[in-house]
């Protein structure tokens, strides 16, 4: 009997044999020439710019030419400058901290671009924060560089939700005649944690006449503040935990989103005058009632196509809401609580029922403790004809979120999915979260009454539970 002939399998002597592999057809010529060195340093300044700066600065090793390219980056994103530093023990932590500081200085005293479009500065160290002094250097450093977007977040480095911060924006640099021509490129201002007076923040909004971004956060020495103009670009306002903010006078002619937040409820009035553009909103207070904020946008009420409110019910004034005319154009409503079931939710409907083309409800429940027990209310019928998407987070089943999803079971006829969200439950500290969805078997209590709010739906509505 012959012998069979073995395969050809490419194999000699367990080594794999190399098979040449032709890449490109034979009429065109390969070349190993470098295309992306031949662009112009615009381009590549521009594709540079989109990396972080650690990337961009190792490009300078490709050549002589790119030593220079990273150097006029356009962005200078030190979005965690204690990250940037080698790593070290734990034990020389301020060391590394110190370390990301100098090599912060390093990279702004080796760049040679003549414009920035965006820096920003986020540290995230309890331990050891830059000093007033860097900060100023690197504010100006971006300011004489015409920078458009500027964006200093200290907020990590507060050791308490009460925690004062200790920066002060500097103020006299632009003053002068050169700091106001400087800042006039200046299109995004964001500060966290950073104190800053409101007739400076006026005086920016005075000279930035390309101005559309504009965000405080967590500054005491924000008392008053007006932001008016007739020649204002401001878009986008945000004024969130200003602990000693008193009033806030709106005179925006572009301004399109508008963000409230209080802290201790000092704030006696949110004066909006005149913003006929406005159509996102978002309002909250941590321990006041929400109804005074509301009440300061009621006169944008018809234009709203966005409406975000964060309450607590346990604060005074609980969920009363006053008469306003209908919200004809709000399309997506989001109502954050501090829930109890000592109260109802079926006070907020009239916000609902007040919206007959609004197309999304999303509610975000958080919870204390409260042993108080009572029976569910009625459920108003109001049909809605537009509304397609209910979103529950924090859902456990008790007496407030059920009695609110019995309402958008028996009048949302046009409903087309309806989402619980089991897993984002969040319990206030004061509250032992054994008190809610902690074992398995409370999880499955909790989904049942979940499945039981789907056997309700709507013909074709679907029930996702997560």
């Amino acid at each position: 009997m012959p012998k069979r002939k073995a395969k050809h399998s490419g194999w000699t002597y367990g080594k794999r044999q190399k098979i040449p592999i032709n890449l490109v057809d034979k009429e065109e010529n390969y070349s190993e020439e470098d295309q992306i060195s031949q662009l112009p340093d615009v381009i590549l300044i521009s594709i540079l710019s989109l990396l972080g700066i650690r990337d961009a600065a190792r490009t300078c090793v490709l050549s002589k030419r790119w030593i220079y390219v990273w150097k006029q980056i356009t962005c200078l994103n030190f979005d965690d400058i204690d990250a940037l530093s080698k790593p070290q023990k734990k034990r020389r932590q301020r060391v590394k901290t110190t370390s990301s500081y100098n090599w912060v200085n390093q990279v702004l005293q080796l760049h040679h671009g003549p414009s920035l479009d965006e820096f920003k500065i986020r540290s995230s160290s309890l331990n050891c924060s830059p000093s007033s002094s860097e900060i100023d250097n690197w504010i100006e450093f971006a300011m004489w560089r015409r920078v458009q977007g500027l964006e200093i977040d200290l907020e990590a480095g507060r050791r308490s939700r009460f925690s004062s911060p200790s920066y002060i924006f500097p103020d006299k640099p632009f003053r002068s005649p050169f700091g106001i021509s400087c800042i006039k490129s200046l299109k995004h201002l964001s500060l966290s944690f950073v104190n800053i007076t409101g007739e400076l923040v006026e005086h920016f909004l005075s000279y930035c006449e390309l101005l559309e971004h504009l965000c405080i956060s967590c500054s005491d020495q924000l008392v008053k503040l007006k932001v008016a103009g007739s020649s204002l670009r401001l878009k986008f306002l945000q004024i969130s935990e200003c602990t000693s903010l008193g009033l806030v006078e709106i005179w925006a002619p572009n301004l399109v989103s508008f963000i409230y937040k209080g802290m201790l409820g000092y704030c006696d009035s949110i004066r909006l005058r005149h913003a006929p553009l406005l159509v996102n909103v978002s309002l909250a207070e941590s321990t006041r009632s929400i109804i005074e904020p509301f009440l300061s946008v009621k006169s944008c009420i018809p234009q709203l196509v966005t409406l975000n409110m964060h309450m607590n019910l346990n604060s005074r004034g609980g969920v009363w809401l006053p008469e306003f005319p209908e919200f004809t154009c709000l399309k997506d409503l989001s109502l954050s609580v501090i829930a109890t079931d000592r109260l109802s939710l079926l006070a907020l409907t009239k916000l609902i029922e007040r919206s007959p083309f609004l197309h999304r409800f999303t509610l975000k429940l958080r919870w204390v403790r409260d042993s108080c027990q009572r029976n569910m209310q009625k459920v108003n019928k109001c049909p809605h004809q537009c509304l397609k998407v209910v979103k529950f987070s924090g859902f456990v089943g008790s007496i407030i979120d059920t009695e609110l999803a019995t309402y958008f079971t028996e009048n949302a006829v046009a409903l087309e999915t309806f989402i619980i969200d089991l897993k984002k439950v969040v319990v206030e500290e004061s509250t032992p979260l054994s008190e809610f969805v902690t074992t398995q078997k409370k999880m499955r209590a909790t989904r049942k009454r979940a499945l039981q709010i789907g056997e309700k739906l709507p013909p074709g509505a679907e029930l996702i539970v997560v």
